[in-house]
């Protein structure tokens, strides 16, 4: 019985489930067969020197029936299971790398090299023969080779090289060359002399064989099922065609390069997870430690044919930053890329490249994000959040899962306006808190006491930031500016740019980050401008207000260049100007030198307001809100307003100075502690005090020097 009919083939195997780990074994057996027939001369021979292939011996032929040759038939009744599980459309990455070009003889050849992951038993096996092989080589074994229990190449090609019937060792070098430079293996020992060579399988690929992925921390396997559907996809905005995306995805000359553009959390890896499950593919996430070693690139292509995945990469790029994709090995899919807005990147060879981003949601997709999180809200309080804060979308619905949890804990049905203040709290802010600082924002505008000119500005740059969004969309022709918001409080220090910085946060229910200088600017040349990138596109994401204090020190006016210093430093400027120009949040510059900042920022700027010395009743109303409800001399408040001319900060100076001397006193504020005051402020700025100074206020007598002093009186 020397031939296995057609019709037995395909039965053998029958009830074998069609699951990539039974397809591995079965695959292995075919290899185990092989090994089994050229060990030895026969069967028993191979038994009697490795005794453990008696139970794969037995297996085979309980399996199959006795055959002379029973790895060719075992060959023949696995084809036949392989095409049943074709017709099936099931996925078995053996399969998956046959349709992307591997031969069944480079097949057999990756998986006798990862026969030992299997069961390490092997390893004796490929030892003992390589010991004979080298002894009919040269005459002794060379044991300082490194072996590893693993095959080398001259014997993968003296027990393969009739696996085609033509008796060539030649098939055999060019398909384990073709398996290592696709990266399906590695060889560690390539010093050695070729038939040495002993090539090892990636651990990644192996699991990946049995339908699995180790535990590899830059990827990430996403099963088709698991991947969301065209239709509960919600577009940023109507510009946004999934269905053409489709189309040009599906382009058979050549599959493109997608680069899927946007802020972060702002469903670019939604998107990248749609078109994979629309074109009925599972999907690969790699990071951007993919780029750092060639052999991790060629790893990544294969591991994404094998599992019939579309391969995507998520990897930003810095201002200036250029990356060329090499082509991956085995994939005829479509490469996406997820990144940000900055850098530039092209393809190897003449892979198409198309660029699609994703602008932050408008109040109608947020609105329809909000009714998906919310389906129990009403249409008005719904249509409120909508315009509430302008978030990404996965901020959003991160948002709306923590006010929930917030609301169910205090036994309400619906989050309330706090629950989502404290849900917007929780927002990953770890790029921002690493260049900004928030500040504490309290108060409300009516309290900042400025003049009525300065006031009008302040309340038309409320309307401005509450109507941004209505407005950059009335007409194309005002939409060029975005709908950013970028204003400059110019004015001496202690004007209350800052204070109103914070109140104008509190005024539109936002959160108010202040750049940190130290951490932002970089004496490294191009880091500056990466770090100021970071924050301002962490505030775009977040929807907070950025402060950007002293704002001079970055936005001084451009020189003639005499030096690379001058160089580099237009360049941080010209930088600047672009990113502050394409912002599309709310930032906050201040300066005490306005006449110092570049004339193209100012350009930029869509509100300036002035903040000027306060005058004598502006004076007197500062000094009367930080006092509170003290009981002062009026006569001496409004005639210290009237005559010294501080600024609102000094003023808050002296009166938390005089609270300050009568804690110390032990009484309330009275006129002798702001007299006190008042005249240290003068003497901190080098001044006269022009208010008379009254006798120095008596301190108290510490108890103890008291007691003291009682005793050294007679009689006491």
């Amino acid at each position: 019985m020397n031939a296995l009919p057609a019709a037995s083939a395909a039965d053998v195997f029958a009830d074998r489930p069609y699951r990539p780990d039974q397809h591995l074994k079965l695959a292995l057996y075919a290899v185990i067969a092989t090994l089994i027939e050229a060990c030895a001369e026969d069967v028993d021979t191979a038994i009697q020197l490795h005794p453990f292939l008696a139970d794969y011996a037995e297996e085979i032929e309980s399996t199959l029936g006795h055959f002379d040759a029973p790895a060719l038939h075992w060959r023949a009744a696995l084809s036949a299971w392989e095409h049943a599980a074709h017709d099936g459309q099931t996925t078995l990455p053996l399969l998956a790398l046959q349709r992307a070009g591997l031969s069944a003889l480079d097949l057999e050849l990756l998986l006798a090299v990862g026969l030992i992951e299997e069961d390490p038993r092997f390893g004796a096996l490929f030892e003992h023969a390589q010991r004979d092989q080298a002894q009919d080589r040269h005459g002794g074994f060379d044991a300082g080779l490194r072996r590893d229990g693993r095959p080398s190449f001259g014997l993968l090609m003296a027990w393969w090289r009739d696996h085609d019937g033509d008796d060539s060792v030649d098939p055999v070098r060019r398909s384990l060359h073709k398996l290592i430079e696709l990266g399906l293996l590695q060889l560690p020992n390539q010093d050695a002399p070729r038939p040495d060579w002993t090539p090892t399988v990636q651990l990644a690929v192996w699991d990946g064989l049995r339908g699995e992925l180790s535990a590899t921390r830059w990827l990430r396997h996403l099963p088709h099922a698991q991947l969301p559907r065209l239709h509960d996809y919600i577009a940023p905005n109507e510009d946004l065609h999934c269905e053409l995306l489709l189309q040009a995805l599906r382009n058979d000359a050549a599959a493109p390069t997608l680069l899927i553009r946007g802020a972060v959390r702002n469903g670019r890896k939604t998107l990248a997870g749609v078109l994979a499950q629309a074109l009925g593919k599972d999907l690969l996430w790699a990071d951007a430690s993919v780029f750092e070693d060639e052999s991790r690139w060629r790893l990544f292509g294969v591991l994404a044919a094998m599992l019939d995945a579309v391969p995507a990469i998520e990897a930003d790029s810095v201002p200036g930053e250029t990356r060329q994709l090499a082509a991956l090995p085995l994939v005829d899919a479509p490469l996406l890329v997820v990144t940000n807005r900055q850098g530039a990147w092209s393809c190897a060879g003449n892979r198409p490249v198309l660029d699609v981003e994703l602008p932050l949601p408008d109040p109608t997709q947020r609105l329809a994000h909000w009714r998906a999180c919310l389906p129990q809200a009403s249409t008005q309080s719904l249509s409120e959040l909508a315009g509430w804060r302008r978030l990404s979308s996965g901020h959003l619905r991160q948002v709306a899962a923590s006010a929930s949890a917030f609301a169910r804990l205090a036994q309400r049905e619906q989050p309330l306006r706090e629950d989502l203040r404290r849900a917007c709290r929780g927002l990953p802010t770890a790029r921002l808190d690493t260049l900004a600082t928030r500040l504490p924002a309290e108060g409300s505008l009516s309290e900042l006491i400025v003049d009525d000119l300065t006031r009008d500005e302040i309340d038309a740059l409320v309307t401005r930031c509450q109507w941004r969004e209505p407005l950059a969309g009335a007409s194309a022709t005002v939409a060029l500016g975005g709908v950013g918001v970028r204003a400059l409080f110019a004015g001496p220090s202690g004007t209350g740019k800052t204070l109103a910085a914070r109140m104008l946060a509190v005024e539109l229910g936002k959160d108010v980050y202040r750049i940190d200088l130290a951490s932002a600017v970089n004496k490294y040349l191009g880091e500056t401008e990466k770090n100021l990138d970071r924050a301002l596109s962490a505030a775009e994401e977040l929807d907070v207000v950025l402060l950007l204090d002293e704002g001079d020190a970055l936005m001084a006016n451009r020189t003639d260049v005499g030096s690379s210093h001058d160089r580099y430093a237009n360049l941080e400027t010209n930088f600047l100007l672009q990113r502050i120009e394409s912002f599309e949040g709310i930032l906050v510059v201040t300066s005490n030198a306005a006449d110092r900042i570049d004339r193209a920022f100012a350009r930029r700027m869509d509100v300036v307001i002035n903040f000027r010395a306060p005058d004598a009743w502006r004076r007197y109303e500062i000094v009367r809100l930080h006092l509170g409800d003290s009981d002062c001399d009026e006569a001496w408040l409004q005639d210290a307003a009237s005559r010294c001319a501080l600024s609102g900060g000094q003023w808050r100076n002296v009166v938390v100075h005089a609270r300050l001397l009568a804690l110390r006193s032990g009484g309330p504020v009275g006129t002798a502690h702001l007299q006190a005051a008042l005249a240290r402020e003068y003497r901190k700025i080098g001044g006269n005090c022009p208010m008379r100074v009254a006798e120095r206020e008596p301190r108290p007598i510490a108890p103890s020097i008291a007691r003291s002093t009682a005793r050294s009186v007679p009689g006491a």
